[in-house]
């Protein structure tokens, strides 16, 4: 355990207590873990499966995006360039998702938040950052728009220069861990207040949620993935309650992730 902002945390920050000051993350702590209370003062097994379904999705997302960073970074040093820009802005993307996933303001609608659109998990992540720090949440909003931007450039533009306007990020990286670390922040303090307030009897995963992570369609076409439903299966049998985001990335998880994408 390590300690930090007033509590005691499984993760060691690297990025959190560098960008943002111990009194400000403990003032956000405590606000959102009033929010998760009234949640999990009034458990249920459908809320139960929503946040085991949202959790494990954002580790997903938080993995997903560190194999886009690499590819990113292979791409770039092997003259692939074209796909740079794609890439970058998708590690953070998947990344913002992730931070949406964990908070109680985005609501789950039958797992619509899954597919929440880009503006929308770009402006939710940015109000939260603010309540750490406003300075370091327009320094991450230019950032990420001018990935945006970007990434739509190569992709719709196509322009002749190819990608000679694309600037170099020197912030990336750091940019990449701290929104990564603020969803494992937000995912320690929902476990937090889970394991405090929330009725034990409730710990079932339904098999309805499980369905919707591992059964997709989009436009009319069906895809099951038979690793979420094997690891979604386990998790009803042996580990039926969210967890923070750490403790859902198992080693049989990454490998699985590292070796499909």
């Amino acid at each position: 355990m390590h300690t930090f902002a007033e509590r005691d945390w499984y993760y060691d920050f690297r990025e959190i207590d560098s960008a943002f000051s111990e009194a400000s993350c403990a003032k956000v702590a405590a606000s959102l873990l009033d929010r998760y209370s009234k949640l999990t003062k009034a458990w249920s097994a459908e809320l139960n499966s929503e946040w085991t379904c949202r959790l494990f999705m954002a580790a997903k997302l938080v993995m997903s995006s560190t194999l886009h960073v690499n590819a990113a970074y292979f791409a770039a040093d092997t003259n692939r360039r074209v796909v740079v820009p794609y890439l970058r802005y998708y590690s953070i993307l998947s990344l913002l998702r992730a931070v949406c996933y964990t908070l109680p303001e985005h609501e789950w609608k039958n797992g619509q938040l899954i597919q929440i659109p880009h503006g929308k998990a770009i402006d939710g992540v940015l109000e939260y950052l603010r309540c750490f720090d406003k300075a370091v949440a327009d320094s991450a909003e230019t950032e990420i728009r001018e990935l945006k931007a970007e990434r739509e450039l190569i992709s719709y533009r196509a322009p002749s220069s190819g990608d000679d306007q694309v600037s170099e990020k020197n912030q990336f990286l750091q940019l990449c861990m701290l929104l990564a670390e603020v969803a494992q922040f937000n995912s320690e303090l929902f476990e937090s207040s889970l394991l405090t307030h929330a009725n034990r009897a409730h710990f079932r995963l339904l098999s309805e949620y499980a369905e919707r992570i591992a059964s997709i369609e989009i436009d009319g076409h069906f895809f099951g993935d038979r690793e979420d439903a094997y690891r979604l299966g386990y998790l009803a049998r042996k580990q039926p309650h969210p967890v923070n985001m750490l403790h859902f990335m198992k080693d049989s998880l990454i490998r699985s992730i590292c070796c499909t994408l």
